[in-house]
């Protein structure tokens, strides 16, 4: 019995022995001249972030495997347990460094976070890109960008194996699908066509329930802890908003209106709430450049917004400036610290929050190798 004891604590304390962690892909792919480095490829990979409130981010493990940046920041999903992670693949580089259409996802293995394992690889809808967890580790969606599909798959002994699918118009462009609380109810942005599909989900099979309309180019989203309202950041804005301009919109899902809109800024890639859902995160391009070259790049940066979330309505509490082209974000589990991706500075930045204001600290900023494109904590997706 002792040494059975003393098995199962050496498993358990690998993760029991870090403060929180973060899961970020790295898109390696995304090679573009004007960039500042040698014209090729560098891996892609997911790391294992080690941080907290008081405690800058350090990688305490990373795994070569295919991630992305493309999209909105959710291609990586990662379990309540931390037992393991998705990682979707909607790109793959050739030997003549072109990128072309993927359709895999990875299943990471996290039993000793600092030697990350991959455990399997499978196939979903081509251009393979949202991904989400069921909270009870029974099923996971995902999107095909390239296929306008939503697959299922369920979950054994951390295991995935494809039970369904549902195909939805030609040029829908599912972009990212959110889980609903309960497991019964997902959704999934469709950038394509400016609209929400609401899927049923009845044990290992999904099925279609119907649309509603939110912004134009709605890209990546949340649903708000009830799974009452759902946070859509949309490229093309709102009907009540100035044209041409981005703007987050919240929709009451249970008749699918839109309860409030708001500006806020070009290409806003990440919403993320708060763990206490109390507040969300928003990452916004702003317009930022892509390339360190580029006539703009020492004058327009990107903005970390955060909103306060009421009822079908967010207030606006506080923004900081960001580098450029940056995608995820993260709170820490006391939602005192947020760390957030910048694709072209290669970096992950570190903003402390105390409910009113948003302060940097750039000596904690953390030096990746390729971009960051998603970031996730098992309170995420």
């Amino acid at each position: 019995m002792r040494a059975f004891l003393l098995a199962t604590a050496l498993v358990l304390t690998p993760i029991a022995a870090f403060a929180d962690l973060a899961i970020s892909g790295q898109d390696g792919k995304q090679v573009r001249a004007g960039d500042g480095i040698p014209m090729k490829p560098t891996p892609d990979s997911v790391a294992v972030i080690e941080f907290s409130s008081t405690k800058a981010p350090r990688i305490i493990g990373l795994l070569e495997v295919c991630s992305t940046q493309m999209g909105p920041p959710s291609a990586i999903a990662v379990a309540p347990d931390y037992s393991f992670a998705l990682a979707t693949c909607p790109q793959k580089i050739g030997p003549d460094n072109k990128n072309s259409p993927q359709n895999t996802v990875s299943v990471i293995g996290l039993d000793d976070p600092t030697h990350p394992k991959l455990l399997q690889t499978v196939t979903a809808g081509m251009g393979a890109t949202g991904v989400y967890l069921d909270k009870k580790l029974r099923f996971a969606l995902v999107t095909g960008t390239g296929d306008d599909t939503i697959t299922m798959f369920t979950i054994k002994d951390r295991s995935l194996t494809q039970t369904s699918q549902v195909k939805l118009e030609a040029k829908a462009e599912p972009r990212d699908v959110i889980i609903a609380p309960g497991g019964k109810i997902a959704y999934a942005l469709r950038f394509g066509d400016a609209k929400v599909t609401k899927l049923a989900i009845k044990g290992d099979q999904i099925s279609r329930v119907t649309d509603f309309a939110v912004g134009v180019n709605p890209d990546g989203g949340s649903l708000t802890h009830d799974g009452r309202y759902l946070i859509v950041n949309n490229f093309g804005g709102y009907t009540t908003t100035a044209k041409d301009s981005a703007a987050t919109t919240v929709t009451d899902t249970r008749d699918g209106k839109v309860t409030y809109a708001v500006e806020v800024g070009a290409l806003p890639e990440a919403v993320v709430l708060s763990p206490d859902g109390k507040y969300v995160a928003l990452v916004i391009g702003n317009g930022s450049a892509t390339l360190k070259t580029a006539a703009n790049y020492n004058s327009v940066f990107g903005k970390l917004s955060v909103f306060k979330v009421g009822a079908g309505k967010l207030d606006h509490v506080a923004d900081a400036q960001l580098g450029h082209a940056c995608q995820g974000a993260v709170w820490s589990d006391d939602q005192k610290r947020l760390l957030v991706q910048c694709s072209v500075e290669r970096d992950i930045r570190v903003y402390d929050f105390d409910g009113k204001t948003l302060t940097e600290r750039p000596e904690a900023a953390l030096q990746m190798v390729s971009r960051p494109g998603a970031m996730v904590t098992n309170r995420t997706r």
